[in-house]
């Protein structure tokens, strides 16, 4: 099995023991299904000609901060398998509205589609990648969060603001991410004597590109071999058709792989996004692949490990856009009744895309082995943050990126 390196790691050991000055307004509502007011979480909402955006949380509230000098005066709500709806709002005004999305119809042209044929149309999408994915080096800055929990209480929340180094889609040179400001805390009242550290946090993030080293762990040529392909049901976003491809492992397999969709959009075949998650349950040795390290009389169990990875288009190409992991894990002392519950959470969204190369300082560099806990302090800049200095767990990771785009703005203008 060709190993997706460093994808989560787990450091455990023991322990001995607000908004920025300048003006905005908001905009905030909930995403529903319009034929049953059942919540959507995650609908994409973009400010239109703007790189402002957002997406609703579990329960599919959203809050969009725009600053008020932006004139733009409508908004994009997007929805896997609905129509999207284009809102118009008063700029310089706090409104609250409401999104009821309608499901799309999909009328195919006429295609004669094969279930077998799956497989081909993965392979088909991974051909074209060359064409659908920058092949120059592109240059990223993204907003990168993590948090632990323990239960349902939050212990570690760490956020930073990253400079990213993109290397092309053909050939094997590798991601080079550097951190430019950085802040977290960890409380410590809610531990007992487990600490637990995220590993490699922001390469974990970005080396789950699966247009970039396709495909979950194996090489393309051997995918056969490990993975089932079949069609599920075919979704639009916007005006966009996407093919839907479900996988999973095959039966008998020693190495733990994944199970998933791809969804494949028709006219290019390029991915667009991936939502996966790696086959632990019931597996023992699901543990080798998490955790680094840990007290021997201290017993863990992964439960789950959920991905998501999505892409967006400009002009034709397709770009980073996003990826979220969340992996859940019991841990229990020995000689103690009671386990604790874990959850540990990342997201990284691209906030800037460029031409211009950024050079990345040795120190500021991110190593595959560094715990970005451990360097926060060395990245944290009160003036970067400005009042804006609580990290709110539950706020989404977009909303926070808008608190922050006038001190981005500033950094290109240096």
């Amino acid at each position: 099995m060709k190993t997706i390196s460093r994808l989560l790691v787990l450091v455990l050991m023991l322990s001995v023991n607000t908004l920025l000055a300048q003006e905005f307004y908001s905009v905030s509502g909930r995403v529903q299904d319009a034929s049953n007011r059942k919540n959507l979480s995650y609908a994409s909402i973009q400010l239109l000609s703007t790189n402002i955006s957002n997406v609703s949380n579990s329960d599919g509230f959203f809050v969009l901060k725009v600053p008020k000098h932006v004139t733009a005066d409508t908004i994009l709500v997007s929805y896997l398998g609905f129509r999207s709806q284009k809102i118009a709002i008063t700029p310089n005004s706090n409104q609250e509205i409401s999104v009821k999305l309608t499901p799309s119809e999909i009328n195919l042209k006429p295609v004669t589609i094969r279930p077998q044929d799956a497989d081909l149309l993965i392979k088909l999408a991974i051909s074209r990648i060359d064409n659908n994915y920058p092949v120059e080096p592109k240059q990223m800055t993204a907003f990168y969060r993590e948090m632990i929990k323990k239960g349902s209480s939050y212990v570690s929340i760490n956020e930073a603001v990253l400079d990213i180094n993109k290397a092309p889609y053909v050939g094997y040179r590798a991601d080079q991410l550097g951190i430019y400001k950085a802040r977290g805390n960890y409380d410590e009242n809610r531990v007992d004597t487990l600490m637990v550290k995220f590993q490699g946090g922001p390469n974990s993030a970005i080396e789950i590109d699966v247009a970039k080293d396709p495909f979950l762990g194996v090489d393309p040529f051997s995918m056969d071999n490990i993975y089932r392909f079949s069609f599920g049901t075919p979704v639009t976003i916007g005006d966009k058709f996407f093919y839907v491809i479900e996988f999973n492992e095959k039966e008998g397999l020693a190495d733990i792989y994944f199970r998933g969709k791809v969804y494949i959009e028709s006219e290019s075949m390029a991915i667009a996004r991936i939502e996966f998650n790696m086959n632990v349950e019931g597996r023992e040795n699901a543990n080798s692949y998490f955790v680094k390290k840990k007290p021997f009389n201290l017993k863990m169990d992964v439960v789950s490990a959920a991905y998501l990875v999505n892409y967006k288009e400009i002009d034709g190409i397709w770009y980073f856009d996003y990826s979220r992991t969340e992996v859940k894990f019991h841990a229990k002392w020995d000689k103690k009744w009671f386990k604790n519950n874990y959850t540990v959470y990342s997201e990284l969204a691209t906030t800037d895309i460029s031409d211009r190369q950024r050079k990345i300082d040795t120190e500021n560099r991110i190593r595959p082995k560094d715990i970005i806990s451990n360097r926060v302090k060395d990245f944290t800049d009160s003036n970067f943050w400005g009042s804006y200095n609580i990290i709110e767990p539950d706020e989404s990771i977009e909303s926070v990126i808008s608190r922050i785009v006038k001190q981005l703005k500033k950094r290109d203008q240096e």
